[in-house]
């Protein structure tokens, strides 16, 4: 905020608002959903949302804006698609600032069932309903891996005063002027009455925070003094009228294709599915829409047993290292073929592009080069639309990775990419999967296109014309890589292609830490009632995304007694600290001869901090 004799003149008129002394811009809160076509629902409750201006604050440090829901909000996020959003929560009273943060405080699957759960439909706080490949339907409860310690999500946000960044709406009444970025704005306190010299004069009020504003004028030529300070010259010309304060808007968005990861465990391979989150926050006014339509009759084995269309749309951009495209949001096309990419980040003053990649198991990619993103929500501004296309049938086949000795992190997302032929072109991401944090493979075979691909530029106002072309890496071949939090993306050096044995295989090798840090570890003493639990997994956490898991069945077996090492994990050193390196640790552990009905999850609040180093000593005591 700034003090009282601070103001921003400009010449031609004068725009006074006083009596801002802790005044904040009301925030609204809401999300929006995405998920693969098998899923039917995806159910997240909320309790708390928290804010910090610091892009590495823990959980535990005492900087937090924090904000209690009055009651847990549940949404269904595959309910908020095609740019309609779920609110979470209105008139947050937000401090003036700039946000590196936004956290969400869940209510756990395994927590009493909340009142709006059960309104939902839900049986679980957090549940994810699918469709598995029989047609049998799951509601299985969605495991979060230390809830109490919530979801970190990176953002910039700038949240500005009531009056500031020109959100003061035009007045309803008499003939006003809408407060800019040049009007004349007190902070913090009453700027003093300018007098004139000529004319006349009027005071300036303020009723309510977010509405009811009184613009007033003074009209002539005024002199403002504040403390030794004084401007002149200044023509005030804005009548009195009443003005509405626009709330400031944050739209959170979750990709169930890279957030949901499905899991087995005990000897029964049980399904179950975790939230390995990587959600973005945006100020929905620098946020906007892409829509389109494709001619869907003529394929077949596209629509799965829900009636979902297995047809995903990604916007992608570069990544900062320029070596890949990748993803920004994806969503699923709708059964009539239409789909809506929202949200999509923007500016007013120079459009975002994106490349859309269209994509599917049973179709050929299509690639829609440098498509525009205008500001706006779908309810507000037309998005920008590529058409109708007519995506080609294509044949598929199904892609594993090989179980090995070093495997790629728990919490890692596995690519394959294709290239546009042409020299400089750059791999495209046609499709994306979490692995098993335990198994570290595909809980299923991933089925892949082994069509060619078209694509062309888009052109505003023109019909898309195509180009069909082999992939640089060649006929139903991919090139495949891994992504994980803290951790640097893979090469994109391995390949795999269509082969007789099904599925084909591809050996990965293990992630190496992020820029800046080293490979630390924490060392865990454990301990456990003998003989109730006979298998179980140790699971390290960042900000709610899963970053590594370790096997506690060994030391089950022998006792329930022992010490665990989890080697590997992005940390720092005493002279060259990573501030990322705050991480949770939580278990899971159960009895094989009824794993279902003997699950324990059980969370620790205590941070392994790795900033500065590995620790060890870390105690985990298992009821």
């Amino acid at each position: 905020m700034l003090d009282n004799a601070r103001f921003i003149a400009w010449t031609g008129s004068w725009l006074l608002v006083g009596a801002l002394v802790g005044c904040a811009p009301k925030t609204n809160v809401s999300a929006t959903g995405n998920a693969p076509a098998q899923y039917t629902h995806m159910y997240v409750t909320t309790q708390q949302i928290w804010f910090n201006s610091d892009s590495s604050a823990s959980p535990q440090d005492t900087s937090w804006v924090k904000f209690p829901l009055g009651a847990p909000v549940t949404i269904d996020l595959l309910s908020a698609t095609d740019g309609t959003l779920a609110q979470l929560t209105t008139g947050l009273s937000i401090p003036a600032g700039t946000y590196a943060q936004v956290r969400l405080l869940p209510v756990d699957a395994s927590s009493s069932l909340v009142a709006s759960a059960t309104s939902a439909g839900a049986i679980y706080n957090a549940e994810v309903d699918y469709v598995d490949s029989s047609g049998t339907t799951h509601q299985t409860p969605l495991e979060l891996a230390n809830p109490e310690q919530g979801i970190g999500i990176p953002t910039s946000l700038a949240v500005a005063t009531s009056l500031d960044a020109g959100n003061l709406g035009t007045a309803t009444a008499g003939t006003a002027t809408t407060a800019n970025d040049t009007g004349l704005i007190a902070e913090g306190g009453l700027l003093p009455t300018p007098t004139a010299t000529s004319g006349t004069s009027t005071s300036t009020s303020i009723a309510g925070e977010s509405t009811g504003i009184t613009m007033a004028t003074t009209t002539g030529t005024a002199t403002a003094t504040t403390g030794t300070t004084a401007t002149t010259g200044t023509t005030a010309t804005t009548t009195t009228g009443t003005a509405t304060v626009s709330p400031f808007a944050i739209d959170i968005n979750f990709d169930g294709t890279r957030d949901l990861a499905p899991f087995t465990y005990g000897a029964s391979n049980l399904p179950g599915m975790q939230l390995n989150p990587h959600l973005t926050a945006y100020d929905a006014a620098a946020i906007g829409a892409i829509q389109g339509a494709l001619t869907i009759s003529g394929l077949t084995n596209v629509t799965n047993s829900v009636g979902h269309i297995e047809i995903e749309v990604t916007a992608e951009t570069l990544s900062s290292d320029g070596t890949r495209h990748v993803p920004v949001n994806s969503t699923q096309v709708n059964a009539d073929g239409t789909f809506v990419l929202y949200p999509l980040p923007t500016a007013a003053s120079s459009a975002a592009t994106y490349d859309l990649v269209i994509h599917g198991p049973q179709v050929a990619t299509i690639i829609v080069q440098s498509v525009p993103v205008n500001v706006g929500s779908t309810s507000t501004t037309t998005p920008v639309t590529i058409g109708t296309l007519v995506p080609r049938a294509a044949a598929s086949f199904n892609v594993n990775l090989t179980p090995a000795s070093a495997p790629l992190q728990a919490g890692a997302l596995v690519g394959f990419y294709q290239t546009l032929p042409g020299s400089g072109a750059v791999p495209y991401l046609i499709e994306e999967r979490p692995i098993d944090a335990f198994n570290r493979t595909f809980t299923t075979a991933q089925a892949i296109s082994a069509g060619s691909i078209d694509f062309g530029p888009f052109v505003s106002g023109a019909t898309l014309a195509l180009s069909t072309v082999t992939p640089a890496e060649g006929t139903a071949t991919y090139r495949v890589s891994a992504t994980a939090v803290l951790f640097t993306d893979g090469p994109l050096s391995r390949t795999v292609s269509r082969s007789a044995a099904s599925p084909a295989l591809v050996s990965l090798p293990a992630l190496s830490v992020a820029s800046g840090a080293v490979a630390n570890s924490i060392s865990v003493a454990v301990t456990a009632p003998p003989g109730k639990y006979d298998q179980g997994e140790l699971i390290v956490s960042h900000d709610g995304a899963v970053v590594a898991t370790a096997s506690l069945s060994t030391l089950l077996a022998q006792g329930g007694s022992g010490t665990i090492a989890l080697t590997g994990l992005p940390g720092g050193t005493s002279s060259s600290p990573f501030a990322s390196g705050i991480y949770y640790l939580s278990a899971r552990t159960w009895n094989s001869t009824n794993p279902s009905t003997t699950l324990n999850r059980q969370a620790y609040s205590l941070q392994a901090d790795l900033r500065s180093g590995s620790v060890s000593g870390f105690a985990a005591t298992i009821d």
